[in-house]
């Protein structure tokens, strides 16, 4: 059987649409993995096949394929007819556009032209009915004849279809495990086996968590946009969703469209999964996560299934199902959870009333900060952002102690702070286990306000507030880093290296980034997942797992300073080649990142934004009105690309000369 540009693709573990951006030219594609696909096609014979490529057109009888498509304002049909009319055309066949309008009465005017013209081999098209007895006249004909995008229960026309309902399983529980519940479905409202197929992949995913199906939150919309906007309004007010999911192009469309006119921010407001990954998308602000249909392998299938059938060859199976990838950008808000499982407020909410501000001006309130250690550009960002704010409102901060991450100090340094009568204290506890007590004695006399994390065995009542990083947030965006990283990779292999401690935070980043590398990149296998518990020991964990495991390619790392001790065992075994993602913007894992050694990316907390959100909610507190018990401020994705912008954003000031001049190397 000749070889297929479908069987070039599986060989050199990419999809169809790279092998054929590589042939045509059409778009970037890395020198590397060109080389290998031209290769490939090398090697296969295949290049013989874009020798001949340009063959003389048939013509008189059965010259002509059909295509009869809805529309072609649908991107999906637009570009489903272009990559069949340049297939067929490669085989001599010239391709004649129908368009039925979605109207079963017209649908059958043209099939009935196209099977008693006698230059049509064969017709491919989208149907407008599920029933076989509709295509009777069809089938009766003894035309060659496949679906598209849509299927027919016929034992007798074969279909090629994307898997949508996996497609809307995927895009939901992508939405729940990011804390979402209430989520509205946009379909057409039409009925069709595509509708119905997205409409249970969405029924299934809320199923499977424990979500009730509520029809009221399903929009069903025509293609004309007829009162979209309206019906998109009615249900945001009505039912309050956090979130939509567009099951079809068009749809995507019109519900931006409508999104922009009435003012809703995404994601702040709501978040958006669309349909159709087009180059806009990754364009678009933000960045929107899609559902990618590969049209480029539906209509590869197309053309190759009809080939067989015009060769009379047995076409099977009759429905034929193509993947759909899920593409994660950031239109999906991850809803924080606090140590109780409360919603995580955004520092938005965190808003001083000029009453409030008179109030603690007035009011002589004495602050104190217990640091785990001080010695990092988090520490001091925070800091600044905390006294910086409650300065402005005459806040005094009495002392700042740094435990240099004891516990029994950090006890110590909490007796002698408890002994100035602070109005508040504001702590990140070392261990949550053995500073448990300490705190415990400590909240019944002094409000406290945690960062990242809160002592062991603490109810809602024992503390005032806990501010932290959207830790799902900032796992997710490790994940993706990593995930995206290896993407082009046939097979990549990778480990893990978590913190072992006890710590709501580390192990919700950690669970997270996990979740993602397993769920959306396939061609990923984690070989192994190994803990620390103190810093140093990283580097033993690090040098351990690659002599065990030296077919690890990339690593994920807690933070920046375990990452650091990995490193350094990295470079003692003589493995720089390993790629690392990891957390924090600090000056020594960032050189790393300038100088494209290892680091390939990292997520960051923003700690300077971290601290001003302590402060207000500290000041809230002071004044007897804080309803918000956990806080969650959004993460920073950098990689090189954006790294010296970053550091200005996170830092609040330029970067290093010595980054500069490194990131400069890379992009001239």
């Amino acid at each position: 059987m000749a070889i297929t540009i479908l069987d070039i693709a599986n060989e050199a573990g990419v999809s169809i649409a790279t092998v054929s951006h590589v042939i045509n030219k059409t778009r970037y594609v890395s020198p590397e993995l060109t080389a290998r696909i031209e290769a490939i096609i090398e090697q296969s014979g295949y290049i013989d096949k874009l020798a001949n490529k340009k063959k003389k057109l048939k013509i008189g009888k059965q010259s002509e394929i059909a295509f009869i498509v809805p529309n072609l304002d649908s991107t999906i049909y637009a570009q489903l007819t272009n990559i069949l009319s340049k297939g067929f055309e490669e085989h001599g066949f010239l391709l004649t556009i129908c368009i039925s309008n979605d109207d079963l009465v017209r649908e059958q005017q043209i099939l009935i032209g196209l099977t008693s013209n006698k230059r049509v081999s064969a017709i491919v098209f989208v149907p407008t009915s599920e029933k076989e007895i509709d295509y009777k006249a069809l089938i009766n004909s003894g035309i060659p004849a496949l679906c598209l995008d849509r299927s027919v229960f016929s034992s007798v026309i074969p279909s090629i279809a994307a898997e949508n309902a996996e497609a809307m399983y995927l895009a939901t529980a992508h939405l729940i495990r990011r804390g979402h519940e209430n989520i509205a479905l946009l379909i057409e409202q039409k009925s069709s086996s595509t509708v119905e197929e997205r409409l249970g992949g969405y029924k299934r995913a809320l199923a499977e968590s424990g979500i009730s199906f509520r029809e009221n939150l399903i929009v069903r919309l025509d293609q004309n946009e007829t009162n979209s906007e309206q019906l998109i309004r009615d249900i945001y007010e009505n039912e309050s969703p956090t979130a939509f999911i567009a099951s079809g192009n068009k749809l995507t469309l019109i519900l931006l469209k409508a999104l922009d006119i009435l003012g809703i921010e995404c994601p702040q407001d709501l978040s958006v999964v669309g349909f159709g990954d087009e180059s806009w998308c990754a364009l678009a602000a933000p960045p929107l996560t899609t559902l990618n249909q590969d049209v480029e392998l539906m209509g590869q299938l197309a053309i190759e299934r009809i080939l067989q059938k015009l060769n009379g060859e047995a076409v099977v199976p009759q429905v034929e199902r193509v993947p759909i990838q899920l593409m994660i950008r950031k239109s999906t808000q991850i809803i924080g959870q606090g140590p109780f499982g409360e919603k995580a407020v955004s520092p938005d909410a965190l808003i001083l009333t000029a009453e409030e501000i008179e109030r603690l001006k007035s009011g002589d309130f004495k602050v104190a900060i217990s640091f785990h250690f001080t010695g990092t550009n988090w520490s001091r960002l925070h800091e600044s952002g905390i006294r910086n704010t409650l300065d402005k409102y005459g806040v005094k901060v009495l002392t700042v102690t740094d435990a240099h991450f004891d516990p029994t100090l950090q006890a110590t340094q909490l007796d002698g702070i408890k002994m100035q009568k602070p109005d508040a204290i504001i702590a990140i506890p070392v261990d949550d286990k053995a500073t448990a007590k300490k705190f415990k004695e400590i909240s019944k006399e002094t409000l406290l306000v945690f960062i990242s994390t809160i002592p062991e065995g603490f109810h809602k009542e024992d503390y005032a507030s806990c501010i932290s990083v959207n830790e799902k947030e900032n796992g997710q965006n490790a994940g993706m880093i990593l995930g995206n990283y290896f993407r082009n990779h046939k097979k990549a292999r990778i480990g893990m290296i978590n913190h072992g401690a006890p710590f709501h935070g580390t192990q919700l980043r950690d669970m997270m980034a996990e979740q993602v590398i397993r769920e959306n990149y396939p061609n990923i296998e984690i070989v192994d997942i190994q803990n620390f518990y103190e810093i140093d020991r990283a580097y033993d964990v690090c040098k351990q797992m690659l002599l065990n495991h030296p077919e690890i390619e990339g690593l994920y790392i807690s933070w920046d300073r375990p990452a650091l001790e990995a490193i350094r065992a990295l470079k003692e075994i003589h493995r720089q080649d390993v790629s690392i993602v990891t957390f924090d913007l600090d000056l020594e894992i960032s050189k790393y990142l300038a100088n494209g050694e290892m680091v390939r990316g990292l997520s960051t907390q923003r700690p300077y934004e971290q601290g001003v959100a302590v402060a207000l909610a500290t000041a809230k507190a002071l004044l007897g009105n804080n309803p918000y018990k956990y806080i969650g401020v959004e993460p920073h994705q950098v990689l090189p690309k954006n790294l010296l912008r970053a550091w200005r954003e996170i830092n609040h000031e330029p970067a290093p000369e010595e980054i500069e001049k490194a990131i400069g190397k890379i992009f001239t």
